[in-house]
């Protein structure tokens, strides 16, 4: 995206997100040995950090996650018991592309930075900041536009673990 922010090109509502958390994920899991060893078995990862709580304990001060698990402590469940409504994944890109009134959209790149790691206990929310749109733009899909998100992911006592950067690529028939 050559280009972030185009003011006068862009719904006048939307102008009004950028830079500011718009979207916070409510907490879906806490950070757990279980699942920890899991993925590192899945992808079998021996990793001390994720299996022996003597050396994890030595070298980081007791054992964390995979920095990959980041984003799954905060992905919602698609259905819960209760009358509440599942909330989507990502939730600021479904609006942003709603609101400009694309059909379709898919993710054209992601880079995430770490900052601490998770540890068994946390409880990890995700804070959804709109960075940027680009302009109207033409490309194999189709006429469309980039937008770049910040997801934040911050544990209980508001400590910042990580940030990812998502951008996307939203397009098809536009209003």
């Amino acid at each position: 995206m050559t280009q972030d922010v185009v003011a006068d090109d862009i719904p006048h509502d939307l102008a009004g997100w950028f830079g500011k958390v718009m979207v916070v994920s409510k907490p879906v899991a806490i950070v757990e040995t279980g699942a920890i060893e899991a993925f590192a078995a899945a992808i079998e990862d021996a990793n001390p950090l994720y299996w022996d709580d003597d050396a994890a304990r030595v070298i980081a001060g007791g054992r964390v996650a995979p920095p990959a698990l980041l984003s799954a402590w905060t992905r919602p469940n698609r259905w819960a018991p209760a009358d509440e409504p599942a909330e989507r994944p990502l939730e600021l890109h479904f609006r942003v592309k709603e609101r400009l009134g694309y059909p379709n959209a898919v993710v054209v790149g992601a880079s995430t930075m770490f900052m601490a790691p998770a540890r068994p206990g946390d409880i990890i929310c995700a804070e959804q900041v709109l960075a940027g749109i680009g302009p109207v733009t033409q490309n194999r899909l189709g006429e469309g536009r980039f937008w770049r998100l910040l997801v934040h992911y911050r544990r209980q006592d508001g400590v910042l673990l990580g940030t990812e950067t998502l951008k996307f690529f939203g397009y098809g028939d536009a209003r």
